[in-house]
Formats: structure tokens, sequence, C-alpha cells
């Protein structure tokens, strides 16, 4: 029985004691191929010359600023710490955009619907257009012509030559500054420039008593039938449909209509 024991306790020292050379043979490889592996990188590598793929890691997170960090690693770290520098964070949800139930402000919006009302056809209205679009200086500068716009402008479609601009009168002293210089650059170059309150209550009325004039080229038209003064209108069905006539003010009492 003592010999049994004995036996046991023999082959458990000597089965333990493989194990621990074999472990020592291990961590005796793994040094020897680490200062091999050192030894290759500092006889290959360039002095002064970046990582390669650092670099491309740097590159790729300061393109991505919120989806990817860059930790700076420490240099008491070893190299596996070290390669562990790239940190992804969440990124921001995706912006949806989605339609406006109705496009500009009322105002604007409203004197959109009257000028294409009025406007005959070949006739085109064009929102905010900086004056450098259409005007130049004797001197060249063009700073003060590009940043100051013209609120419609409307032009012929086929030749694409400005007829005239509309502007809304602007409430307070500031806001007079920039419809002055339109007013004083229309004058210069000879163009009407027509002027609206900033309301959304004007009438298509009011709008024909000002633009009719400017597109006909004509202030004043007399019915050849009764002598009374005559209105542009724009004929929006049939078959001249878009065309402009002058039509007596007393219609329908007086059916006087002379083609523009």
């Amino acid at each position: 029985m003592k010999g049994f024991f004995f036996f046991v306790v023999f082959v458990t020292g000597f089965v333990l004691l493989l194990r621990y050379l074999r472990k020592r043979e291990v961590e005796s490889f793994l040094e020897s191929d680490m200062v091999d592996f050192q030894t290759f990188k500092q006889t290959h590598e360039t002095p002064g010359q970046p990582d390669p793929v650092m670099a491309q890691v740097e590159a790729y997170a300061a393109m991505n600023p919120g989806l990817v960090e860059l930790k700076k690693p420490s240099p008491s770290l070893d190299e596996v710490a070290q390669a562990d520098s790239l940190v992804f964070v969440d990124a921001p949800a995706p912006i949806l955009h989605h339609l406006k139930s109705s496009s500009f402000n009322e105002v604007t919006r409203n004197m959109l619907v009257l000028l294409s009302k009025v406007a005959p056809k070949g006739v085109l209205v064009l929102l905010n257009v900086p004056l450098s679009e259409f005007v130049k200086t004797d001197t060249g500068e063009v700073s003060n012509l590009a940043t100051t716009k013209v609120a419609y402008l409307l032009f012929n479609a086929t030749s694409l030559e400005v007829i005239c601009g509309v502007q809304h009168r602007d409430a307070g002293v500031t806001g007079r500054q920039p419809i002055d210089h339109v007013k004083s650059v229309f004058g210069d170059i000879g163009l009407p420039l027509l002027e609206f309150p900033v309301s959304n209550d004007i009438s298509e009325h009011e709008v024909r008593d000002k633009l009719d004039p400017v597109l006909i080229g004509s202030e004043v038209q007399t019915c050849p039938s009764c002598g009374e003064s005559m209105t542009i209108r724009k004929a929006n069905k049939g078959k001249r449909a878009g065309s402009i006539f002058w039509v007596c003010n007393d219609f329908p009492a007086c059916r006087g209509v002379i083609k523009a």
C-alpha cells in the first residue's frame, strides 16, 4: 500500500515538473521572438518618418470628427495598449428634411401670385436677385452690388432683358438703407423700380395700376368708343390666353377694347 502511495506521489511530481519546464520553454520562446521583432523593426524603420498605418488612422479621424476620436497614447503604455488609440463614438442621428406646408412668407407669396397674374406671357419673375447679376459699375467694384438684392425682378423670358424691379418699402431707419441703394441703382440704369408696402393685403388692382404702364410703355390710353381712360387686362382663357389688351374702365357698359 505504501509503495502505491509513493508511486502516485512520484508520478504527480513528475507531471508538475514537466508542465513547469514546458511553461518556461514557451516564455523563453516568446521573449526571443519579441527581441527579434524589435531588432527587425529598428533595422527597417526610417527615422523621422511617420508610421503609414497611423497616418491613415489620423486622416480618417480628421475626416470623421463626429464618428471617431483619436486618443494620444501614453509613452508609459506598451505597444499593444498604444495601438488601441482609436475610439469610435456614437454618430449623431441623421437630419431629415421635409417640405413646408407653404413656400415663402405670406407677404412674398402674395406678391408673387399677384405678379404672375398681372405679368403677360413671356415675362418672368425672379426673387431676391443680387444687383451684381445685371448691373456693373464704371470702376468695376461689385461688393455693394453683390450684397444688395432687389426683391422681385421682371425680365423678358426670350431676350433676358430686365424690364423693372419691384420692392417692398421697409419700415425703420436700418430698413431704408438697402431700399435707398436699390432706388439709386435703378435710377442710374434708367429702369423703373415699383414700391409696395410690406403687406399681404395688396390687391391685384394696385399692382396693375403700377405695372401695366411699365409693361406697355404708355401711361395713358383713351377708349375710342366713349373717351374714358382704359386699363390693361390679360386674357386668361381661350385662344388669346396670355395676351394683354386695353379695356375701357366703363366695362361692361362700354366694350371698347384695344389690342396692346
